[in-house]
C-alpha cells in the first residue's frame, strides 16, 4: 500500500485541530442550522485555528469575524446574518453569497470579473491561498472540507498570493494591515512577483 495521499492527511489534521475547538463546533452546529446552499465556515476563523495550533496554543474564541460563504446562484435574499447573531451575539458574522460576490470584485477592482462557478472557484479568487480553506459539519457529524489551492500552505505556515486573485494588490496589503507576522512568527511570507501586483 502506497502513502496516504497528503491532502487527506492535511484534512485528518484540520479535523483534529476543529474537534479540539469547542467554541468552532458550537459555530458550525449553528451555521448547519440554517440549510444554507454549499456552505462552509472559512477564512480567518479556520486560518487562524490552524495557526495558533502549529504555534502550540489551542484557539479558545476567534480573532476576527466569522466568514460564512455559500453558493446560492439564485441570489434569494436571505436572513442568514441576523438569524447568526441573533445564536450567537458574542461574535461579528459576515456572511457571503460567493455566487455573487464577483459583482463586489468587478466594482472593488475596476475590472469586469465574470460569474463563479461554485464556491469553490470563488475561493480561488481569493488573496492568499492559505486563507482559501472551509469546512462545514453535515448532518451526520462529519466534517467536510473546501480548498481549492490545497491545505499545503496552511499548515506550512507559508502565505503566498494567490495565482487567481481577483485583486493582487490585497496580498500585501492585507499582510500589513492584519500584522500576521507578528502574531504568528513562524509564518513565511512568499513575495508576490512584479507581473501579479496589477489587477485585470
Amino acid at each position: 500500500m502506497g502513502p496516504p495521499d497528503l491532502e487527506l492527511v492535511l484534512q485528518r489534521r484540520l479535523e483534529l485541530i476543529v474537534r479540539a475547538s469547542p467554541w468552532l463546533l458550537k459555530v458550525l452546529e449553528t451555521i448547519r442550522s440554517l440549510e444554507l446552499p454549499d456552505w462552509y465556515l472559512a477564512a480567518g476563523a479556520i486560518r487562524n485555528t490552524v495557526w495558533d495550533a502549529l504555534h502550540g496554543s489551542l484557539s479558545l474564541q476567534p480573532h476576527g469575524d466569522l466568514d460564512v460563504i455559500y453558493f446560492d446562484a439564485a441570489d434569494i435574499r436571505n436572513e442568514a446574518e441576523d438569524i447568526l447573531r441573533a445564536a450567537l451575539p458574542e461574535y461579528i458574522w459576515e456572511v457571503t453569497n460567493q455566487a455573487i460576490i464577483h459583482r463586489w470584485q468587478s466594482k472593488a477592482t475596476g475590472c469586469g470579473i465574470p460569474a463563479y462557478a461554485s464556491v469553490a472557484a470563488a475561493m480561488a479568487s481569493w488573496p492568499e491561498t492559505a486563507t482559501a480553506v472551509g469546512v462545514r459539519l453535515t448532518n451526520r457529524g462529519a466534517l467536510e472540507f473546501v480548498a481549492p489551492h490545497g491545505m499545503g500552505d496552511l499548515f506550512d505556515l507559508t502565505l503566498r498570493p494567490s495565482p487567481a486573485a481577483s485583486d493582487p494588490r490585497a496580498y500585501t496589503s492585507r499582510i500589513r494591515q492584519k500584522a500576521w507576522l507578528v502574531r504568528w512568527p513562524r509564518l513565511l511570507m512568499v513575495e508576490p512577483t512584479e507581473g501579479g501586483l496589477t489587477p485585470c
